[in-house]
């Protein structure tokens, strides 16, 4: 049988937000080798409208809510309908939920599938019961995975010990779907930072820490208003994101004082990192690596994390920031503080981060890892010869 020269793949997310935020470098690696490339999820979040924009071809999926059976039946069908008349190759998938969903969807319809796990669902800091039954769905999906794609260490041993993939499948540590680097690197220009901090009510020179994420339980940005708390007006905090705690965390923050500032999901992540003094993350939540530390390193700030799997691949303690007891808040507040009353150390802790970043979880170090995969199960299943050419392009056989 004679493998053809380019190949149709499908995108898959619960929402734009993934996509539009971690797969589209690859989405493009892909098309540059010659593939057609379109995506699917649901039309809701901040980012549909701006994944609407680009030149992918969207489809949008029934949007509902995932603890009713109807949307799942929904979900599968809509799915089963796009991946036979679209004829695609290949499915790539990513975010749990949807993969359940998508996986059994693409049996029969399409030759291969990967699950692109940005966090596997099982994780140590679950309860035992949660952490079972998410093993057991994941290890239940197996017989329609052809091959899993984690992106830290962690999830790496899982996915060999727990034999999250069909028999003949294999699993890849790649670093993450990759920053780009010098994008953060390069500080904008002053006049943008100084209107930003009068937008924002940022008083000059003040330190500032900043967190950026959903405001979910399990990201703990409450966390952050108590070291608002703890440390006073001497320094301004800035969290910023959206979720079902926003309206909360955002009352709360007013209770504590001016120097709190919260602000929904925004555009200006390449301002707020060029003029905070620290990043902080203090989730326990299933993270897989988060692109909000790598992008925090990339602009040259020290970072301050729990020591849970994702944040521990990235933030080198001690040389690039520092990883605390998961909830532990005296143990962050401590961190925290020892970064800021440091100026040297907060330098050096930025510069090494940056490094670290630019060594390591670049756009171009991730995608040195992820397009010999997917072209490596393309080729398994025969399906199309996907050349990786390195830093100097991508093409096909």
């Amino acid at each position: 049988m004679t493998m053809k020269t380019s190949a149709r793949i499908l995108q898959v997310a619960n929402e734009a937000g993934p996509l539009y935020l971690f797969m589209l470098p690859l989405c493009r690696a892909l098309r540059q080798a010659g593939a057609e490339v379109e995506l699917a999820c649901t039309p809701r979040g901040a980012l549909w409208g701006p994944l609407n924009r680009l030149d992918f071809k969207v489809h949008a999926l029934p949007a509902g809510s995932w603890s009713r059976p109807s949307t799942w039946w929904m979900i599968y069908h809509k799915l089963r309908l796009l991946l036979r008349t679209g004829e695609f190759d290949l499915m790539i998938v990513c975010t749990p939920a949807m993969s359940w969903v998508a996986r059994p969807a693409a049996h029969g319809l399409v030759p291969a599938s990967i699950y692109f796990a940005h966090g596997l669902p099982f994780a140590p800091e679950q309860s035992r019961l949660a952490h079972i039954a998410f093993r057991w769905v994941e290890q239940l999906m197996a017989k329609y995975t052809d091959a899993v794609i984690v992106v830290n260490s962690d999830d790496a041993a899982a996915c060999q010990r727990f034999k999250l993939t069909r028999s003949d499948g294999r699993c890849y540590h790649v670093p993450g779907p990759g920053v780009d680097v010098d994008a953060f690197a390069i500080r904008p220009a002053e006049h943008l930072i100084t209107k930003l901090e009068q937008e924002l009510g940022l008083r000059a020179g003040k330190p500032m820490v900043l967190f950026l994420g959903r405001f979910i339980r399990s990201k703990r940005p409450g966390d952050v208003l108590e070291l608002a708390r703890r440390i006073g007006p001497e320094v301004d905090f800035v969290l910023a994101g959206e979720g079902p705690l926003w309206k909360q965390i955002k009352e709360a923050g007013a209770r504590i004082g001016p120097h709190v500032k919260v602000i929904e999901f925004t555009d200006q992540v390449r301002l707020l990192l060029a003029r905070c003094s620290l990043f902080v993350l203090p989730s326990v939540f299933r993270e897989g690596l988060p692109q909000t530390l790598l992008e925090a390193h990339s602009a040259g700030k020290p970072a301050v994390a729990y020591d849970v799997r994702g944040p521990r691949d990235i933030i080198e303690h001690g040389t690039t920031g520092y990883l605390v007891q998961p909830c532990n808040v005296d143990e962050l507040y401590e961190a925290v503080r020892n970064i800021l009353k440091n100026d040297e150390l907060r330098f050096r802790m930025g510069q090494a981060g940056q490094k670290r970043i630019r060594e390591k979880f670049s756009t171009n170090a991730a995608l040195s890892a992820i397009l010999p995969a997917v072209c490596e199960v393309l080729q398994q299943k025969n399906i199309c010869d996907i050349q990786y050419r390195g830093e100097t392009g991508y093409g096909t056989k």
